[in-house]
């Protein structure tokens, strides 16, 4: 168990007005106690924290609780109806997104090790053979080698070919992947607790018509996004200069997600490179960014990194490369 963060968190704790935290096994309980253990875990200000199957016998009626935000409704309904009205309940994300979002070095070699490990996956799939195969089956393939890689555990392959790389969301069918389809690859897993997160533009032999002009705006954008991240910028504004590139090049209706995304213990966390997001970007933060271009009935195409703000701006912790990967030449 962490001292130094616990003590973060006893003095944020003090500082909102909370008299007990109640963690659960989540990514939460993980920052704080190196385990994702059964049970949960109750914090105060001042005493030790002590781990127990039920929480409520240590939560005093009329306190004010801070609640995992990971926690399922079920658990949270059992407690707050043995403490009854007068006890209040709100989310923990105040107390410990500030903290989490902000890596120390040690979680940024961490980082740095996952990315690594994408990296050299993204590179093996560039080695098998594309054409004749099933999206679906090209996905099996990408879980295998992120598991050869050294994740602990897959969080997300998606392979999306010709017309469905238009589509943001799209999960793997048994489409088969052809000559002359570009194909959408975003992958991630879990390494030594820590998420990777990439998405690079295959081509099979060759890339369809006018698609290699409309990569090179998504290429030229990603850079200008990942040179926007540095200190005392709002995520907000990072999705601005997004936003404003890819609209200058008559694209702008057809990127339809945020920016990017905060990346750590979580696949997803904050913070959000969308408009709405006001949070100052720190040393220290680690985040997608993920410029797209999306023509319905047509192409797709994404370029996804994750990076850290440093002193000086940021530091992509990616080096794949970033060209269109041609395969089955």
């Amino acid at each position: 168990m962490s001292d130094d963060r616990m003590e973060r968190v006893r003095a944020r704790m003090i500082e909102h007005g909370v008299d007990v935290l109640v963690l659960r096994p989540s990514s939460n309980l993980r920052y704080l106690a190196d385990s994702a253990r059964h049970g949960f875990l109750v914090i105060t200000p001042d005493g030790p924290p002590e781990h127990v199957r039920d929480a409520s016998p240590l939560i005093p009626k009329g306190a004010r609780v801070a609640i995992d935000p990971q926690m399922p409704a079920r658990e949270l309904l059992s407690i707050q109806e043995r403490l009854g009205p007068q006890t209040l309940f709100a989310s923990a994300e105040p107390l410990l997104a500030p903290l989490r979002m902000r890596k120390s070095d040690a979680e940024i070699a961490a980082m740095e090790r996952a990315a690594v490990a994408a990296d050299r996956a993204v590179a093996m799939a560039a080695e098998l053979r594309w054409s004749g195969t099933t999206e679906r089956e090209m996905a099996r393939l990408l879980r295998v080698l992120l598991l050869e890689t050294g994740h602990d555990e897959v969080t997300l392959v998606t392979v999306a070919a010709g017309e469905h790389s238009a589509a943001p969301y799209h999960r793997p069918t048994e489409r088969v992947i052809n000559p002359g389809d570009a194909v959408l690859v975003n992958i991630g897993g879990r390494h030594e607790g820590y998420c990777s997160d990439i998405t690079r533009m295959f081509v099979v032999a060759e890339p369809p018509e006018d698609f290699e002009a409309m990569y090179s705006v998504v290429l030229a954008v990603h850079s200008a996004a990942c040179e926007a991240v540095r200190p005392g910028v709002t995520a907000a504004e990072i999705d601005e200069v997004c936003r404003t590139a890819i609209a200058a090049s008559g694209y702008g209706d057809f990127f339809v997600h945020r920016t990017g995304h905060g990346v750590g213990l979580d696949q997803f966390e904050p913070p959000y490179l969308t408009s709405a997001d006001r949070t100052v970007i720190e040393p220290g933060m680690t985040m997608s960014v993920q410029p797209a271009i999306y023509l319905p009935g047509l192409y797709g195409a994404r370029i996804e990194d994750v990076v850290v703000c440093t002193d000086i701006g940021a530091r992509r912790l990616n080096q794949s490369p970033r060209l269109l990967i041609v395969t089955d030449r």
